[in-house]
Formats: structure tokens, sequence, C-alpha cells
């Protein structure tokens, strides 16, 4: 009897896996720091405060972190953008674990998905267990949307091979 994948084995399974950790909390989290670091220096020590004006109230989860984030984090690693790639490694870790055993399909028509999905697994398995986990790369949220652009052409390329129409829609 076959060995069960741990985290998934295909192609679709992989991709969807891998997909689902672009809404999760750690990086949700990652994406409101950068959301209010893109803030004045005078509104971050507003939000700093913990007690905000109504403006620049973006409730307690985020006001929270964002304390929890520049005052404890940040000194550990010496930096916002140390800090911010370190976040990034860590989703990257989880969420390319769904890489190891993604596998596009070989002959007619799957050459291109082949190599987007090649591209995919490279970088993510990268940031998420190569350079990025052993330091040496530092990593933004650049790179978090271009492993989204990624997964997104392949599932395209995907129902374009089976014959569809595809249109990813405006949400």
């Amino acid at each position: 009897m076959p060995k069960k994948s741990e985290f998934g084995k295909g192609l679709v399974v992989c991709l969807a896996k891998f997909a689902e950790h672009f809404s999760n909390r750690q990086i949700i989290q990652v994406s409101d720091r950068l959301f209010v670091l893109k803030k004045t220096k005078d509104e971050q020590e507003q939000i700093l405060s913990g007690s905000p004006p109504d403006n620049l109230n973006y409730g307690k989860d985020i006001t929270e972190d964002f304390i929890f984030f520049m005052n404890k984090m940040v000194p550990i690693r010496g930096n916002i953008e140390a800090t911010i790639s370190s976040d990034i490694t860590l989703w990257a870790n989880g969420a390319s674990d769904h890489l190891y055993e993604i596998k596009a399909p070989e002959g007619k028509g799957w050459k291109e998905i082949g190599k987007v999905v090649k591209e995919l697994k490279d970088k993510g398995l990268d940031m998420g267990h190569g350079r990025g986990l052993m330091g040496g790369k530092t990593y933004t949220y650049d790179d978090v949307v271009e492993l989204k652009d990624l997964t997104k052409k392949a599932l395209l390329l995907i129902d374009e091979k089976l014959g569809l129409k595809p249109d990813w829609g405006s949400y």
C-alpha cells in the first residue's frame, strides 16, 4: 500500500492546499502590519499609543498586533524589514509544504503548465525551506504576491488545457 501524503499530492490538490494559505491569519497579519507601516510616523505613534483617534482605529486586532510587532518583534530581529521577512518566511514554511509533491502531467499541452508549476515550487520551497528559513535572503510582500500570481497562472492554464475559457473574475 502506498504511503499516504501528509500535505497532499498531485497538481490541483497541491495548488488548492497551497492557495488556502493566502488567506490565513499569518499572512493577513503581515498585510495589516504593512498597511499601518505605510502611515506617517505621527500616525503610527498614535496607533502605538493604544488609543488612536477614530480615523486611525483599525480595531483591537490590528492595533494590539502592531504594538506587539513594533515593541517586541522588531527589537528581536533588529529592524522592520528583517521582521517582515521572518514573518513571510514562517508563512512560506507552512504554505510550501504543499509544494513538495506537486506534479504537472507530462505530454502534449502540459509543458507551459509544468514550467509555471516548477517556478512556483522552486520559489515557494526556497522561501519556506531554503534561503528564507536558513537566512541569507530577505523576502518582501512582493514575493508573496509573486507566488499568488504563479498559483493563479497555473490554475488558469489548467482550465485552458481542459478546454474551458477561464475568467478569474474581479472579486
